[in-house]
């Protein structure tokens, strides 16, 4: 839908974009890798591949031969592998409504046939572990009431379920342990306020393992010992995320493993306990170390420098299964195997070169330094200095990383620079960084890009005068609040759906997510002043920017109805507003022929506006 036409130039007048192989459809077509997964005999690689709507595949390590094992047309979001076999647990929804159903297949039929696990589209169904025999799955799922996960384990042959856990919002399954009597639980009321809670079987009785202060916990799993666990955790008052060892017995908490001012954010552990690799957050570029458990581990070397991520051992030990991605490279699959790691798969070349980025950093209003990423074109300067596009992460509880990003890619081929801010409120660099946007100081990181735009304005290969800006969730938020704060900076912007109202976002959004979201947000009774002032529909009377605003229909998240509000009111207002649904996409653009879309709109907006 377009409610004026008239802002956005025909996507077939080719003359205004560069030529074909730069065209933003040929952006769509990338293919990335994820969620490497070992067969039980080490000697395939399952993995997710395509390019928006990925499905599952084997590589053979030792011969390269590769095989498509499923077909959907729609997304398939995860995959788990039997520890007893090769069958495979996954989950897609419908549209990216994010009501997950979980499948099974056998990767060992000729043509392996899916068999529904769970087959109600209305709930979500949120897997968490095999059972150690193999015999069982346990998933956390909202069927009882909308608002609230419970916890059930299903028999995988006779499709028997009982519910062990009746939960209060957010709950997800950590693991079964090895004799599986308990489960590990996660309780989560928000950032730095989860509970990891031990849940017996036989008795349903669940205890809480003991935090002195609110914290997080990230990729708890049994060790090995059985009786111990790991897990990434901020345990204690720690400004980073470490890798821990937890004694449910006693309470107590060791490190394992920390990396100075940086988190580990992923880890795995060979089934023997000797290996361990961990990955650390270092600015956002990803450090990968593999070796004995005991010993100092070095670097891994001869990766490109992006971000590694989903470590996995093979189940002797010797190898280590890895995605890396890089702003110039895809994801792709990586082997790490007697101190050396290759690639295992990779995408198909792109027609045209990628762009690196540039760590760059400013001060803003109050002198907190501010870290971003830059790309410039690799086309010739104008005159003028190119014109540029700042674009803004959603979260906000996230961070723009040196990631392979195809549609900053496409921006910075059709001559656009490129400037990713990591503002305060962003994740990556301490618990105070992210704490520091909470409630009250919510436009301070508006200001954040008020000076991001000053920075950008003044360096020598900018035109000034040519700046925009596009986010995309929390960021089109951001979006909106940036060019109603700060209206004479931008010259356009794009919000892909976006908050409009932080009253009517915690109404509308699903009903799981809004005491969550309130818990980082405010609530909307107690902060009800706070939420008019910040809430960007109250000041699209300031807007002078033409803005392009996107929203899926399906989307769980933010609701179409806050894109509407933001139309309406600039119609009302006689302000130049494009605006795009999608009828069949949720919180995200993946499907090809919406992305190419996407994409086509956004190049031809700021090709005019820019």
């Amino acid at each position: 839908m377009l409610s004026n036409p008239a802002m956005l130039p025909n996507p077939t007048r080719r003359g205004m974009l560069p030529a074909m192989t730069n065209h933003p459809e040929t952006y769509v077509a990338i293919a990335a890798a994820a969620a490497p997964a070992f067969s039980r005999d080490g000697q395939t690689l399952f993995h997710l591949r395509g390019s928006g709507l990925p499905q599952i595949w084997s590589l053979d390590l030792a011969t390269g031969a590769d095989r498509q094992l499923t077909r959907h047309d729609e997304k398939v979001a995860m995959i788990r592998r039997s520890p007893a076999d090769d069958r495979l647990v996954y989950g897609i929804d419908r549209g990216g409504d994010e009501r997950q159903q979980l499948l099974l297949i056998d990767p060992r039929e000729a043509a392996p046939e899916p068999c529904a696990l769970t087959a109600d589209p209305a709930v979500i169904h949120d897997f968490g572990a095999w059972s150690p025999d193999g015999t069982q799955i346990a998933y956390a799922s909202n069927q009882r009431d909308e608002a609230h996960f419970d916890v059930y384990v299903q028999d995988i042959v006779s499709g028997v379920r009982r519910r062990v856990y009746q939960g209060t919002h957010i709950v997800m399954v950590s693991g079964f342990r090895s004799d599986a009597a308990q489960l590990t639980l996660l309780h989560d009321r928000g950032f730095g306020n989860m509970s990891l809670l031990l849940l017996d079987l036989a008795s349903g009785n669940a205890h809480e393992f003991p935090a002195p202060e609110p914290c997080n916990y990230q990729s708890v799993r049994w060790a090995s010992d059985g009786r111990t666990l790991l897990a990434l955790t901020d345990h204690g008052g720690s400004e980073y995320m470490r890798l821990c060892r937890l004694d449910p017995d006693t309470g107590a908490v060791a490190v394992v493993y920390e990396a100075i001012e940086r988190d580990v954010e992923a880890y795995a552990t060979s089934s023997d306990a000797r290996m361990l690799a961990t990955i650390e957050n270092d600015r956002g570029y990803a450090t990968l170390r593999v070796g004995h458990i005991d010993d100092e581990r070095t670097a891994v070397i001869g990766l490109p420098r992006g971000v590694v991520t989903e470590p996995t051992f093979s189940p002797d030990g010797a190898s280590l299964a890895f995605t890396v991605a890089a702003p110039t490279k895809p994801p792709s699959l990586w082997l790490w195997r007697d101190g050396t790691a290759h690639i295992a798969w990779q995408p198909e070349p792109h027609p045209a070169p990628f762009v690196d980025l540039e760590l760059v950093e400013w001060q803003s209003f109050d002198g907190t330094p501010i870290p971003g990423w830059l790309a410039l074109p690799l086309t010739k300067m104008p005159p003028s200095g190119y014109p540029a596009v700042i674009w803004v992460h959603g979260g906000p509880v996230s961070q723009t990383r040196p990631n392979f990003r195809p549609d900053i890619q496409m921006l910075v081929a059709q001559g656009f620079a490129v400037l990713m801010p990591n503002v305060r409120g962003s994740s990556g660099y301490g618990r105070t960084c992210i704490q520091s946007d909470d409630v009250e100081k919510r436009l301070d990181s508006v200001t954040d890009l008020a000076h991001a735009r000053h920075w950008l304005a003044d360096h020598p290969a900018i035109n000034g005068e040519r700046i925009g800006i596009m986010g995309q969730s929390y960021g089109g938020f951001m979006v909106m609040s940036a060019i109603t704060e700060y209206p004479e900076l931008w010259r356009a912007a794009v919000n892909y759906y976006g908050i409009a109202d932080f009253v009517t976002l915690l109404a509308g959004t699903g009903s799981w997510r809004s005491s969550h979201r309130a818990a980082e947000y405010g609530d909307a009774q107690s902060n009800a002043e706070l939420f008019a002032r910040i809430s960007p529909i109250h000041r699209v009377d300031r807007i002078r920017a033409p803005v392009l605003i996107a929203h899926g229909s399906r989307d769980p998240r933010v609701p179409i109805s806050e894109s509407q509000q933001f139309v309406t009111a600039l119609q009302e207002r006689q302000k130049p507003v494009t605006y795009l649904t999608f009828d069949y996409a949720g919180h995200g653009f993946i499907r090809p022929d919406d992305r190419c879309r996407i994409y086509t709109a956004v190049a031809e907006f700021f090709t005019m506006h820019l």
